[in-house]
């Protein structure tokens, strides 16, 4: 919910009003004062039949929300963030033929970008889009994902530590990983976090003395001005807050993603000479890496200055001032 509520937020300063529409799951993330309607929503790709079911009429019942909410609002224009959850207010907007704007974080557009993106005044990518998903190129404005401010470290200074993230659920394979190559780095500290549902486990085991484990980080920064040297998912907003602080990293995206999302981020930041990849299980190539980046300094530095080159800070602002400027043409 944050970079509708962060982009809601720059709008609003410009003198927009705002109507968030959102599910149950999203409403909890709201804060007071923020205008809200709350639609039914269910996955509907790759569940069973019966989910399936349930996830149509949940689309329908979300579509005829989203369409009085529209009315009531007398909206002007439609933003979707790419989930599923959005795709009923997209539909509305269709529907009611009022302009739409899409929003995708990743390299690889998600199913209801990809399903609506024809339509679409903007589509606004927080990551170059992948050549082979590049197919309205005129629509595409390349932004960089919305980021929350507290994340971006001003100046930040080289720490001493080796972060390992498996993204907001943890990474079983990660946390392994990171037990073996404390063991076989004994002079390095190494940070861990395991995600909430390992943390037991892994706190449980008899692990290197150089080696820290948390569950979860409430404020990610504060590991992130500890890291010298980051393996991570490569999700999108993983990905863009370790390269905005400049954290030179060895990306290990998710391999079981039927569109290769996390490859296709993780891709693009290797490209640019900020950063590595490993694949899953590699893990002789993952010791290689960090081996390399531990003992230059210098690729440590270039990766560092490449990584925040990519990275914008104002996102919220560029896509608040494109949505403005389209409705104004």
């Amino acid at each position: 919910m944050f970079p509708a509520l962060a982009l809601g937020q720059k709008l609003t300063e410009m003198g927009s009003d705002i109507m968030l529409i959102t599910d149950d799951r999203g409403a909890r993330f709201i804060t007071s004062g923020v205008n809200y309607e709350t639609v039914p929503s269910i996955a509907f790709f790759g569940k069973s039949i019966v989910k399936k079911v349930l996830s149509l009429g949940a689309y329908f019942k979300g579509v005829r929300i989203s369409k009085k909410v529209i009315d009531s609002f007398n909206a002007d224009a439609v933003v979707g963030f790419g989930g599923y959850t959005s795709f009923p207010a997209i539909q509305a907007a269709r529907a009611k033929k009022i302009p739409y704007f899409l929003i995708e974080q990743n390299s690889v557009p998600g199913r209801v970008t990809r399903l609506t993106q024809k339509r679409a005044r903007l589509v606004f990518f927080g990551i170059p889009p992948a050549p082979h998903m590049d197919k309205c190129k005129n629509k595409v404005v390349i932004t960089g994902n919305i980021l929350r401010k507290t994340v971006v470290l001003d100046k930040r200074s080289e720490g001493e530590s080796i972060l390992v993230q498996g993204g907001s659920q943890g990474a079983r394979s990660l946390n392994n990983l990171a037990f073996e190559l404390a063991a076989k780095f004994p002079g390095e500290r190494f940070i861990l976090i395991s995600g909430k549902r390992d943390f037991e486990e892994m706190t449980a085991r008899v692990r290197p003395s150089n080696l820290e484990i948390i569950d979860f980080a409430e404020q990610p920064e504060k590991l992130y001005a500890r890291a010298k040297i980051a393996i991570s998912r490569s999700g999108a907003m993983a990905l863009s807050e370790l390269m905005v602080n400049g954290i030179p990293s060895i990306f290990v995206p998710f391999p079981y993603s039927i569109d290769k999302d996390q490859l296709y981020n993780a891709s693009w930041a290797r490209d640019n000479d900020a950063a590595y990849i490993a694949e899953e299980g590699e893990i002789d190539c993952v010791e290689y890496l960090l081996k390399d980046l531990i003992e230059r300094r210098d690729l440590r530095e270039k990766m560092s200055v490449n990584a925040r080159r990519l990275v914008p800070t104002n996102a919220a602002d560029i896509i608040a001032e494109r949505i403005e400027q389209c409705l104004a043409a």
